[in-house]
């Protein structure tokens, strides 16, 4: 009796796992049909939030909610055109922009809910548009939007989510409680970004997503992540060297893929979702580089990003002291002019 309820638990998470996966797949492919294959990783991030969103219960009213979806998923494709500008004038308006989506969304924190907004800017900048396609950009990020908030209002409503919910200021005034976690997000990420530009990368979200996901609220997490995100790596890098590009044809690659993104669905940690992201991402990658280069940037950036998210620490770090040796010369300042006062 005990055994049949187990096995009727697994078969059914089976069955789950199976049909959230095939909904990822054919989202994506319908969204790249639609709004062609330069949209593709845009309406990765889109699918991320009509999954995910929509289920939280983020204790913000549901019209602010859907206004915060859309207009962070567009102004991500017209932010992310920067690209194209001067490195100083990108740098800028990223760390403006990333701001803006943190004090909309980093709240609560333990949801991730700015994940799929922050995800939708970096792929989309790294991988801009011409200007005669970024109309079709904006409009697939816009309907996304809408998407992802008609669905959202349908499960918000049909499980009493938002009610009492937050309006769009108490969000704001809410997410502005970490400041230092949003400075940390927003200079590692525009300065990320701009090193891509700098140097011409073909894949310069590696290192952006690297500092996206590496930045958290406190340094032991920080630690945590940059200890499994590099076992991640090396484990990838060994699983597509060794197996994949060795004895796997390029004919069959797509099925291997498949085979472990499915598998990703019976996990959620982070040390082994990284894993599978690795693989996935090294092998996305060869459409513009071979194996060898492929496994060096991924490698290499995976480092540089890491130092940039411990150098982002020192300088909060140190801005922190100064403003505290500040404190205290002003102290000293009116304990000294009580003294001759008095």
């Amino acid at each position: 009796m005990k055994f049949g309820r187990i096995v009727r638990k697994k078969g059914i998470l089976i069955l789950t796992n199976a049909v959230k996966f095939a909904f990822n797949v054919v989202f994506a492919y319908v969204y790249q049909m639609i709004f062609g294959p330069e949209n593709t990783l845009a309406g990765v991030a889109v699918n991320i939030g009509f999954t995910t969103l929509p289920d939280m219960d983020v204790g913000i009213l549901p019209l602010p909610m859907c206004g915060i979806i859309i207009v962070l998923y567009t102004l991500a494709g017209i932010v992310s055109q920067f690209a194209y500008a001067p490195i100083g004038v990108a740098f800028i308006v990223y760390f403006l922009f990333v701001v803006v989506i943190l004090l909309l969304s980093s709240e609560p924190i333990a949801m991730k809910t700015s994940i799929s907004f922050l995800l939708c800017f970096v792929f989309c900048q790294a991988n801009p548009v011409s200007a005669e396609r970024l109309p079709i950009r904006l409009l697939s990020l816009f309907i996304g939007g809408v998407l992802v908030s008609l669905w959202l209002l349908f499960r918000w409503k049909h499980h009493g989510i938002g009610k009492n919910g937050r309006t769009l200021m108490e969000q704001i005034r809410f997410c502005a409680k970490r400041p230092g976690y949003i400075f940390r997000c927003a200079l590692g990420i525009s300065t990320a970004m701009v090193i891509g530009m700098a140097f011409g990368l073909k894949r310069p979200m590696w290192i952006s997503i690297v500092v996206m996901s590496l930045t958290q609220v406190t340094f032991e997490d920080t630690k945590m992540r940059i200890k499994y995100r590099s076992m991640a790596t090396v484990l990838g890098v060994a699983v597509f060297s060794g197996i994949m590009v060795r004895f796997i044809p390029p004919q069959y690659a797509m099925v291997f893929i498949l085979s472990i993104g499915y598998l990703s669905f019976f996990t959620s940690q982070y040390k082994y979702t990284q894993i599978v992201n690795a693989i996935c991402a090294l092998n996305a990658s060869l459409f513009l580089l071979d194996a060898q280069t492929a496994v060096v940037e991924r490698i290499t950036w995976l480092a540089v990003g890491i130092v940039l998210v411990l150098a982002v620490w020192g300088i909060e770090y140190i801005i922190k002291r100064f403003n505290k040796t500040l404190q205290v010369v002003e102290t000293l300042k009116s304990r000294r002019k009580n003294c001759v006062d008095t």
